[in-house]
């Protein structure tokens, strides 16, 4: 370059530095400016005119184009796919907007990272170990970058970005610097009348913007998060997010969670968004929250707010919850949606805080078990529940209609509960109240669960009457009587759970059946399992021919 393309081009950066301190409103000999951050960053109009002189030196110097060519090489650079955005923009109206973004900024944020302020002090110093801008334009997204650097709340990803090259810092920061040089707004999308909302969408779905933050969706999250992509955006940055932008989203959300817990997509948002971030933040979030939990709870969305706050709420505002739900708690256990919420509070919440819960289901014992929703909260009481007199009480009151409550829908699944986890002297009230049924319960469709789960859990004792029952019942005749459990519908996978456990004798009387009525059985599938599970028993029993073999040979 000419000492005349250099004499305009120090002309015009000075002048561009000079109007950085005029826009600003701000003299230089304020206390922000003494900053030795912004000094560093802004500098002085004689600093500006000498150090952008050594830029202009090194660019002709061909050396210097080299080892920064390989300075550039030495790690993987980040937004490689960047799009430099101020070759058509005037530099005068964008550092205009820089200072403006810049000090409003700076007021909220102290100067932390004076890490990479003293890397830029000694790099300017040396031309052979930085990144040269190309041209004015790209010099000044630089600046920004710098600027940037000292507002951003993750000071170590920016420090680390210098560390690699000043170019993929710039890269990193490109998004914001183009959307600072447009006044601080997202530029619109080549459609007129599109909306700031529309226009950070389009952002969003162009792959080169894969670059894009939290940060950039500042003002707008609440209307982002009632989009599908503008939700799954959120979601996806919130695991990278820095703890600014964290702050940034429960700032934004919290004026507005009782309208958007109750809607879609919205609803993703803020159960991630509690999994995230200081827990002063979360427990106002929550605090919102109150007084509004029974209609939350009630609501097809709002219950997954609920549920997910119980989860990560401290134990004052757990019980502040449970004790709006117990308001109004039999119509929130027979809801579709608030029973998830009693279940989840039964989980999460410790049960001394909330017996006064399980207090008033004493008494519902059989109602509760008999209905779709209230069987599943009788389970998670029976699962959690650790007060020794409400669990007896209300123990009391299933065994006492256990019979029917084995044949229903939905009870059934309550009986098998307590088969499977209580105790020994439980599962033996339930087969006493069984005696003289077994067979009959195996033919029907929930009961004969019941008696797969006694089979499977009950004790050596228990099993021994069980099948001898099922054996007996033919009066001499359990030949035919069996063949009809084999190829029952229901009873035949009694059947085959009854030859997992049986012992040798009664083993044998199954044997006997599938030998003697083997044409009949291979008639019928269940009829088929049966010989199949039969037949891999006795060859597991039968000795092979190599073991006589060996047998014979040692003796």
């Amino acid at each position: 370059m000419d000492n005349k393309g250099k004499s305009k081009a120090i002309d015009d950066y000075v002048r561009t530095a000079s109007q950085f301190h005029r826009s600003s409103g701000i003299d230089s000999g304020k206390e922000i400016w003494e900053d030795d951050a912004a000094t560093i960053a802004l500098g002085s109009r004689q600093r500006d005119r000498s150090l952008f002189l050594s830029f202009l030196d090194e660019q002709d110097d061909p050396k210097s184009k080299e080892e920064s060519t390989l300075h550039n090489h030495k790690l993987p650079q980040i937004g490689d796919t960047y799009v430099d955005p101020f070759q058509h923009v005037n530099s005068s109206a964008s550092t205009k907007s820089v200072v403006k973004d810049y000090t409003g900024l700076h007021s909220q944020n102290p100067l932390r990272n004076m890490d990479v302020i003293k890397d830029l002090r000694a790099q300017s110093s040396s031309s052979s170990s930085r990144s040269v801008p190309s041209n004015f334009a790209n010099m000044m997204a630089m600046h920004e970058a710098c600027l940037r650097v000292l507002i951003d709340p993750d000071q170590e990803l920016s420090c680390r970005l210098w560390h690699q090259s000043p170019k993929a810092l710039k890269n990193h920061y490109a998004l914001v610097v183009e959307m600072t040089c447009s006044g601080g707004n997202v530029p619109n999308i080549n459609a007129p009348g599109n909306s700031q909302v529309n226009s950070i969408l389009q952002l969003i779905k162009n792959p080169v913007n894969h670059s894009m933050r939290l940060i950039n969706v500042k003002g707008h999250v609440p209307s982002l998060s009632a989009d599908p992509i503008g939700s799954c955006f959120i979601r996806q940055k919130l695991d990278e997010a820095t703890t600014g932008e964290i702050v940034m989203l429960y700032k934004e959300i919290t004026p507005h969670i009782l309208t958007l817990a109750t809607d879609a997509f919205p609803t993703y948002v803020i159960q991630k968004l509690l999994e995230h971030g200081p827990a002063v933040y979360f427990r106002i979030l929550l605090a919102n929250l109150m007084g509004h939990v029974l209609d939350l709870s009630l609501h097809l969305y709002g219950c997954r707010v609920i549920q997910k706050a119980f989860e990560i709420s401290d134990i004052d505002q757990q019980i502040e919850m449970a004790t709006e739900l117990d308001s109004n708690l039999f119509k929130c256990i027979c809801d579709q949606h608030a029973n998830h919420a009693i279940q989840k509070c039964m989980e999460c919440v410790q049960p001394q805080y909330i017996q006064f819960i399980y207090r008033r289901l004493c008494g519902k014992a059989k109602m509760l078990s008999t209905h779709p929703y209230g069987c599943h909260v009788v389970q998670k009481m029976l699962e959690f529940c650790k007060d020794p007199q409400i669990m007896d009480r209300f123990i009391t009151e299933i065994l006492d209609c256990v019979r029917e409550l084995s044949v229903d829908p939905y009870g059934n699944y309550v009986v098998q509960y307590i088969v499977e986890h209580g105790g020994p002297r439980h599962r033996q009230i339930i087969m006493l109240k069984f005696a003289g049924r077994i067979v009959q319960m195996s033919h029907q469709k929930h009961s004969s669960k019941v008696i797969e789960k006694c089979l499977i859990y009950g004790s050596y004792h228990d099993c021994k009457l069980l099948i001898n029952e099922i054996l007996s019942a033919g009066s001499g005749q359990t030949a035919d009587h069996l063949v009809g459990m084999i190829i029952h519908q229901y009873a035949n996978c009694v059947v085959r759970q009854m030859i997992d456990v049986v012992n040798d004798w009664q083993f044998k009387v199954i044997v006997d059946v599938h030998r003697l009525n083997r044409d009949t059985l291979v008639m019928y599938a269940h009829g088929r399992q049966v010989i199949a599970q039969v037949e891999r028993l006795l060859n597991g029993l039968a000795p092979s021919p190599d073991s006589f073999g060996q047998t014979s040979l040692s003796s």
